[in-house]
């Protein structure tokens, strides 16, 4: 299942490839093969099965496999468990056949035991599996096995979006995770997998570390040629943006995906490091058509104070995104139309909401908050201030939100601004519900946009569901089911962008900005293909730069040189446009 991701704490992480060379700022020699990136904070769980965030994921999608996955070349199913796969007539019948090469870490055979286990687990009520365990109740009606390599998922209805259930299954070892407990058993550790990386070595909130299996089988496959070079991949938790940048001008970072627009324009721009000058570091900004996801001001709608339509478009008229991406983010962001911006990007059919503190007041005034208190803040007639809790996870958000705290609080709204840590906010927010008001980021599902798990009416009170707003609307709730029955690809176009409108109407979410590009910082020592990343790669997914770039050993000579003479490298464009 290709769900939409939580993408919140990744906001602000930066990743970071390195050598385990014999000194800091050294490099890697050809010989000490290794990669390392940087996360902003260890999960609660790696089990993303009952954890889903984008860190555990990284780690799991090394270890596990599913029955197939998507080429990010092309964006088609490619085969990765299942060597083959059939769908019946009526499309309501999806048939795998397994690999008889595939196997786990210990020599044995991925066998439908494994699949029948893995889905039994997920089914089972007393594992919190809900997000998994939700999209599988109201896709299939059976899933079973007809040998020991061939597994049959049975669909409910018929809906496209079951066969992509199917397909992105991913399988877990039975023998390893039988009698364990499953909740609490795999949350500092996973058994090893099928696929190519091993948990090697883990220190809690500092670092894990990850080490290639020379024996993994799915080398073999076409489509796994040149992948998984670095034999080791030590993941690192580094909490301040500040530092990781101090680190890759020093030589002790190797790679940095610039999530921050400040940083970019700094470092590439206004305040140019040498390092950066001598083309020992090199800049790409890569326009490339991986799918958008979208980020935005999340209110919980389970509470009274957000479920007035008002209020919620008051809040978002006194967001300036103008000013903050004028002061804050050099204008290098578009203001978000859409939840779904890959697709109607700035579609002038979906509203865009004003900064507009005197329409604000108005609608405030029409809800019931008319009169101000001694301390300037709105009052009702219950004599109630509005007051709101805004939680977050990364200081790097705190100047943005201060621009909107302070324009609330002109009109008399008092935010209140709640720093607490990443697996303290994923509690609040997903397991407890317990927030206000939280910024949120997505990505987009793939390979069409997932809408069922995020905006389904039976999803908005469940723990760990990706309803976090608590949203429900029976009318979105047809509108989702025809989405995702619709085979006719122009006519399932047409339903998303009703789904767009009629979550832009109601606004369970203040949406933010976004840009069709990704920014990167990389020393000058890898090798890679053309261009740095595939057509529908976001940097994060499977096929990214820890997975498929490589140590050149020629750049790395060259890179040595250059730091022992003082001289510069040869320049490459910054800017790398994949074609359409």
């Amino acid at each position: 299942m290709k769900v939409r991701i939580s993408l919140a704490i990744l906001l602000c992480t930066a990743f970071i490839l390195t050598g385990c060379g014999p000194g800091a700022g050294q490099g890697p020699t050809v010989e000490d093969n290794s990669i390392a990136f940087g996360y902003e904070a260890m999960p609660n769980s790696l089990n993303y099965l009952i954890d889903y965030n984008s860190f555990s994921i990284y780690v799991g999608q090394l270890l596990y496999e599913t029955l197939t996955e998507l080429n990010y070349d092309t964006f088609e199913l490619q085969p990765r468990l299942a060597e083959s796969w059939k769908i019946s007539d009526d499309k309501m019948t999806y048939t795998f056949i397994l690999d008889k090469d595939a196997q786990w870490a210990d020599g044995s055979p991925v066998t439908t035991d494994d699949i029948l286990f893995t889905y039994n687990t997920i089914m089972d009520p007393k594992n919190l599996t809900s997000i998994f365990r939700s999209d599988y109740e109201n896709s299939f009606l059976k899933v079973y096995a007809l040998d020991s390599r061939t597994i049959v998922f049975k669909a409910k209805t018929n809906r496209w979006s079951n066969f992509y259930s199917a397909c992105f299954f991913v399988v877990l070892p039975k023998e390893a995770y039988s009698g364990k407990d499953f909740n609490k058993d795999f949350n500092l550790t996973l058994p090893p997998g099928s696929g190519p990386y091993i948990i090697d070595t883990i220190e809690p909130d500092r670092f894990i570390q990850l080490k290639k299996r020379s024996d993994f089988w799915c080398k073999k496959l076409p489509s796994k040629r040149n992948m998984y070079n670095f034999e080791t991949i030590k993941i690192k938790f580094i909490s301040e943006d500040s530092v990781r940048i101090e680190a890759l001008k020093k030589g002790d970072i190797n790679y940095f995906p610039v999530s921050s627009a400040k940083n970019w324009v700094e470092l590439t721009q206004n305040n140019v490091p040498d390092q950066i000058k001598k083309n020992w570091i090199l800049a790409k900004r890569i326009w490339n058509k991986a799918p958008q996801g979208y980020q935005g001001f999340e209110m919980n709608l389970r509470r009274d104070k957000f479920k007035d339509l008002r209020i919620r478009q008051a809040l978002a008229m006194l967001l300036n995104i103008d000013l903050i991406n004028e002061k804050i983010m050099y204008n290098q962001y578009t203001r978000l139309r859409s939840y779904f911006p890959s697709f109607f990007g700035q579609d002038k059919d979906l509203p865009l909401i004003p900064y507009d503190p005197d329409q604000a007041r108005k609608l405030l005034a029409e809800a019931g908050w008319d009169k101000v208190g001694n301390d300037g803040i709105l009052v009702n007639k219950n004599g109630q201030r509005f007051s709101i809790d805004f939680l977050y996870s990364s200081q790097s958000l705190e100047k943005h939100l201060t621009i909107f705290k302070e324009d609330c609080k002109k009109v008399g709204v008092q935010v209140n601004l709640s720093l607490i840590s990443a697996a303290s906010w994923r509690k609040k927010v997903f397991e407890d519900h317990d927030f206000d008001i939280t910024w949120g980021a997505w990505g987009p599902g793939v390979p069409y946009p997932s809408v069922e798990d995020g905006w389904k009416s039976d999803r908005a009170d469940l723990p760990n569901s990706n309803n976090i707003t608590g949203y429900k609307n029976p009318s979105l709730d047809k509108l989702i089911d025809a989405y995702l029955m619709e085979y006719d690809i122009p006519k399932r176009v047409a339903l998303l962008k009703k789904i767009d409108l009629t979550l832009t109407s109601d606004m369970p979410t203040i949406l933010l900005w976004g840009a069709p590009y990704i920014r990167i910082l990389y020393w000058n020592k890898y090798g890679m293909i053309p261009t740095v990343l595939k057509k529908y790669d976001d940097s994060n997914s499977e096929d990214s730069p820890y997975t498929n770039w490589w140590l050149d050993a020629q750049k790395l000579k060259a890179l040595i040189d250059a730091r022992a003479n003082n001289a510069v490298l040869p320049s490459e464009p910054i800017e790398v446009h994949i074609e359409k």
